[in-house]
């Protein structure tokens, strides 16, 4: 339980990964990812759709979930939790307990945890808790500490007591993409710009010269001249430029970056790409694909809810009015329920 000392049986002590040292290449840490348009968007929209699923549980804790702090709405609350699972690969929330009853959740920061020691026999884990108010740092048992995390692998110690973020797949993809970025900038510039060519054949011009021309030229197709023929004489060709096969090389490398990020965080590239075509199959194949990718970042949060609460707990997707309606309709053509049956349940609903 809560202890401003170590327990008694310390065991061993477990080393931190800190967020702005997640990846060790220095490429991206997780502190900046945010500032990857992306990584952002990818983040943003898990993080925004697992927190919109309605929990299901006892009355109690059901209360407890839907109001976790008097500060923050729950739906911003558990936003902020899978986001910070995803960005760290680890999310911590602390247990508000009178005696034995739940009265609410704190949200603490990565860097809020300090040393994690497990027990010698390994069943018990102790998080030593850095508070940025007037409390003192503290010890709590597992059972008052949410530890939700992504994937453990490995032997390490580290490995199996901290969950791994997505992000430290990228460390290659992101690399790529930090040192090239400056480089596609620069090629954008240099390879777009100049559009237009002008020759003079068999001339052999002086500097002033060729600005003279080149600043004629500007200012017969620009200002009050914009959109006005262009009139050269004899000795001068006109030649429009393209942008160089080099450059889409290099912006093709910008939707590589995205795959390769949609990829790693296990959702469709269509979801951040968009999506070819309209058709309506392919926008249900793709949204039932994204729904099964979220299974796993749902999980992870109602089955420590569950394991930490000692009740069960469920995260449930709201069924949309025009899904509603298809269920009932295949409901009905099956004969599974009457079509007065059907009727009523979508009045129940407010649908009709």
């Amino acid at each position: 339980r809560s202890s401003p000392v170590p327990p008694n049986n310390s065991g061993i002590v477990v080393g931190r990964l800190y967020g702005n040292t997640l990846i060790p290449t220095g490429v991206l840490s997780a502190s900046n990812a945010m500032t990857n348009s992306d990584i952002y968007a990818v983040v943003s929209l898990i993080s925004s759709d697992i927190a919109s699923m309605q929990f299901h549980s006892d009355e109690l804790t059901e209360q407890v979930l839907n109001n976790p702090t008097k500060t923050i709405n729950s739906y911003n609350f558990f936003q902020s939790i899978v986001a910070k699972m995803l960005l760290y690969g680890n999310s911590y929330v602390l247990i508000n307990k009178d005696k034995s009853v739940i009265t609410g959740l704190e949200m603490l920061e990565d860097d809020q945890i300090g040393e994690v020691i497990v027990s010698d026999d390994g069943q018990d884990v102790t998080y030593l808790v850095h508070f940025n108010d007037n409390r003192p740092d503290t010890y709590y048992d597992s059972s008052e500490i949410l530890h939700f995390k992504l994937i453990t692998v490995g032997s390490d110690t580290n490995d199996k007591y901290f969950g791994k973020s997505p992000l430290m797949s990228l460390a290659p993809e992101l690399g790529i993409g930090s040192l090239s970025n400056k480089l596609i900038e620069s090629t954008l510039k240099n390879g777009i710009n100049p559009s237009v060519m002008i020759k003079i054949p068999e001339a052999q011009l002086d500097g002033q010269a060729k600005d003279n021309i080149r600043n004629g030229f500007v200012n017969s197709t620009t200002g009050e001249n914009t959109g006005k023929p262009i009139v050269l004489d004899s000795s001068a060709q006109l030649e429009q430029l393209g942008i160089s096969p080099e450059v889409s090389n290099f912006l093709a490398n910008i939707n590589f970056t995205k795959t390769q990020i949609a990829k790693a965080f296990g959702i469709s590239d269509s979801m951040i790409l968009g999506t070819t075509g309209d058709a309506q199959s392919n926008l249900d194949m793709i949204n039932q694909s994204y729904q099964r990718s979220l299974t796993k970042y749902k999980n992870a949060i109602q089955y420590e809810l569950s394991l930490k609460f000692g009740v069960p707990i469920q995260l449930a997707s709201e069924v949309t009015d025009d899904q509603l309606i298809t269920r009932v309709n295949t409901l009905v053509t099956n004969n599974i329920i009457s079509a007065g049956d059907a009727e009523a349940l979508l009045k129940q609903k407010g649908i009709i």
